[in-house]
């Protein structure tokens, strides 16, 4: 999504492709490192953040920009945002898209699973909390179009 989004001509950062979100250790809120191998203790003791300053700093730069991107530290950042879209996906084509990204985080085993099962709240979750959620089942330039329509900018 935010390649499309970029390539159409906008600013878009993304949380995971920029570096912007990283893995800090909740008690002592010191930064980690994202260890090969990823238990159920190991997630339960760190969380995958991008810093309220990184936000910050990207309104700071003004005009519209796009942070793309799930971060466990919702409920810090999403006050600093204008908008906050949330792209809605069934089960099946999310379990696809992952397992297309072989490697990459969520794609396989139990990691897989872990997101799947985080999905099946992310709507509910997001929409409570004023998130405006567009349908993401189609392809990436037709979800771009309506990311764009719900911000009223295309």
């Amino acid at each position: 999504m935010g390649e499309e989004l970029r390539r159409r001509g906008y600013a878009v950062y993304d949380v995971d492709a920029d570096g912007l979100a990283r893995w800090f250790e909740n008690g002592t809120g010191v930064e980690v490192r994202m260890p090969s191998y990823r238990d159920d203790a190991w997630f339960a003791e760190n969380t995958y953040r991008l810093p309220v300053e990184t936000v910050r700093r990207i309104a700071d730069a003004g005009g519209l920009a796009f942070i793309c991107g799930t971060v466990g530290n919702d409920n810090e950042i999403w006050d600093l945002f204008d908008t906050v879209i949330s792209l809605s996906v069934d089960a099946a084509t999310l379990r696809r898209r992952l397992v297309g990204r072989r490697g990459a985080f969520g794609s396989s085993g139990p990691e897989l699973e872990r997101v799947l099962a985080w999905h099946a709240q992310v709507d509910a979750d997001n929409s409570r909390y004023g998130a405006l959620l567009v349908d993401a089942n189609a392809s990436i330039p037709e979800v771009a179009d309506h990311v764009l329509d719900a911000l009223g900018i295309r």
